[in-house]
């Protein structure tokens, strides 16, 4: 069988054949050695309602808007040690009122650039994995604009997770789980990640996938200033849920479309938004 319609996060041996995760759902399978991954995701994001602090859906401050292209790649350095690379480049938006006229902000370039260490244990019933992964910022001047991209300080991730493969009555699909501690080397304070993935395939060539992001302060961050007022804060909690249909293309070619929402939040935005990917795995 093509390594296209296998799941290119597992090694040999595991006995059903899936297909290749998306960047954002490896936690908890290895590679395997000698493969690769690429993945293209755009997205666009359009928020007009956001959280407040006590959790309700309330009008936003100003019209933001951001469309993003997301790279991640991942290569199989052995069958259990697995290297990757995640960063996205981004173009933000925002518009408010001041008086009588319009203030339009603009922003765009790289987020910070993710490179990650994986290693999975384990004999695919489940896998187990940790990993860590060094938060690199570009450089960019976080104190001279409004719409910083990043919070412009190094940090790192240490991740656990856990993954299995199997059958949901006749079809296959996996499940794929991942717990992060982030911590910025600075002001932005500690957050907790957590993943929860399922996934299935409903024909040869069409396979759904459904997740679950959450994002949680620790409460010990303070906020990037410009100018004396809080343009990031990490005072903020979400909870995301994803999914998308992708399409097999052979050889090693998937597209994909999907849509977020965040059910739930804290000051932060709430809403969703429209992705897609075109991944190439061999």
């Amino acid at each position: 069988m093509e390594k296209g319609l296998v799941l290119g996060l597992l090694v040999g041996g595991v006995g059903i054949p899936l297909w290749a995760q998306p960047g954002w759902a490896g936690c908890g399978f290895p590679r395997g050695a000698g493969n690769l991954f690429f993945s293209l995701q755009p997205e666009i994001f359009r928020p007009r309602t956001r959280f407040d602090e006590g959790g309700r859906v309330v009008s936003a401050f100003s019209e933001f808007d951001e469309t993003s292209l997301n790279v991640f790649a991942e290569a199989g350095l052995t069958d259990r040690l697995t290297l990757n690379l995640n960063t996205a480049y981004t173009f933000l938006e925002n518009r408010f009122a001041s008086g009588e006229d319009t203030v339009t902000q603009r922003n765009q370039g790289l987020r910070d650039v993710e490179v990650g260490l994986r290693y999975s244990w384990g004999n695919g019933d489940p896998f187990f994995s940790g990993q860590l992964t060094a938060l690199i910022p570009p450089g960019y001047d976080t104190q001279t604009t409004p719409l910083p991209l990043g919070y412009g300080v190094f940090g790192y991730d240490l991740s656990g997770g856990v993954a299995v493969s199997g059958r949901v009555g006749s079809l296959p699909s996996f499940f794929d789980s991942c717990l992060t501690f982030r911590d910025y080397l600075g002001y932005p304070g500690n957050r907790i990640k957590a993943n929860l993935t399922v996934g299935a395939d409903l024909l040869p060539s069409l396979q759904t996938i459904l997740s679950l992001d959450g994002d949680f302060t620790l409460g010990n961050g303070a906020p990037l200033l410009f100018e004396g007022n809080p343009v990031q804060d990490p005072d903020y909690d979400n909870l995301k849920l994803s999914g998308q249909f992708n399409w097999r293309l052979d050889p090693g070619w998937t597209l994909g479309l999907g849509g977020f929402h965040y059910v739930s939040g804290r000051n932060t935005s709430a809403g969703g938004g429209i992705t897609g990917y075109v991944w190439l795995s061999y």
